[in-house]
């Protein structure tokens, strides 16, 4: 059976102690390929709307028209530029009202996910959700160092990476950090979703029409120990605290930078 893991975006729009709901429901939509999550809302809600933190992460896994599966669902806060049709308000329930889990027709994009490339110079269509830690101790924060095998070697990164097929984000991030750093952590709160859409080869060597979701957390050490590299030969190869007056000046990508700022904004209450 073919699997297929995508991203499903809910707006939590509050008012006056009522939340907004369409068919009983959180207004919610599919994430396309190289959509940011704010992107999707809005064509939901309107393009005058403002999406804000991300509150939840819910997973669900279902057979679905001959397919497993894996559905992620993102809720955003959100405020409407006015009012919306076909929605009505409740008092806010205790727990958010999700779409049912996969509950909708295949659209041609994600078909064509699971279709074989039939021209070989024509990049791969790939999304691959993703979830990082930001992690904090004694005032450094815990990165890595990329590997040879990856398209920035020596620069270093969160811990952290893709959410397998069926897995929670919040359980792939604490076993990718075990993974890379040697160290046990517990999630502590969700930080920010974002998007980056591009073409490039893959590790592999692969063309790829490249769509990376990214889930960033905070988390913190069960046990603050010296990092040590447990997925010997994978896309890390070296991890360590840095001080956060010195991690700016190391050269990290643009998750690692977007972690930085956040561990800094904490650290300063």
């Amino acid at each position: 059976m073919s699997r297929l893991q995508r991203v499903a975006v809910h707006a939590a729009v509050v008012t006056d102690g009522e939340l907004l709901v369409r068919g009983g429901v959180l207004p919610w939509a599919l994430l396309a390929h190289g959509e940011t999550p704010a992107a999707a809302l809005q064509r939901v809600l309107g393009p005058g709307a403002t999406v804000g933190e991300l509150l939840a992460v819910v997973d669900g896994r279902r057979e679905h028209d001959g397919l497993d599966l894996h559905t992620v669902h993102l809720v955003l806060a959100a405020a409407l530029d006015g009012e919306l049709a076909g929605t009505d308000r409740v008092p806010v329930p205790e727990g958010w009202p999700l779409a049912p889990d996969a509950d909708v027709v295949l659209d041609e994009a994600e078909r064509a996910r699971l279709a074989p490339v039939a021209d070989a110079s024509a990049p791969v269509v790939r999304q691959r959700l993703a979830c990082y830690a930001v992690v904090v101790a004694d005032g450094a924060l815990l990165l890595t160092r990329l590997s040879t095998v990856t398209p920035s070697p020596g620069r270093w990164t969160l811990p952290g990476g893709g959410v397998d097929h069926g897995e929670h984000p919040l359980t792939a991030v604490v076993r990718e950090v075990h993974e890379e750093t040697g160290m046990a952590v517990t999630v502590t709160g969700l930080a920010e979703i974002g998007a980056e859409h591009f073409t490039g080869r893959s590790p592999r060597g692969v063309l790829e029409d490249f769509h990376a979701v990214r889930i960033l957390v905070t988390a913190e050490p069960v046990e603050v120990l010296e990092p040590e590299v447990l997925d010997v030969g994978g896309s890390t190869d070296l991890a360590r605290w840095v001080p956060l007056a010195e991690a700016e000046t190391i050269g990290l990508v643009g998750v690692a930078q977007r972690g930085l700022a956040i561990a800094r904004r904490s650290a300063q209450g």
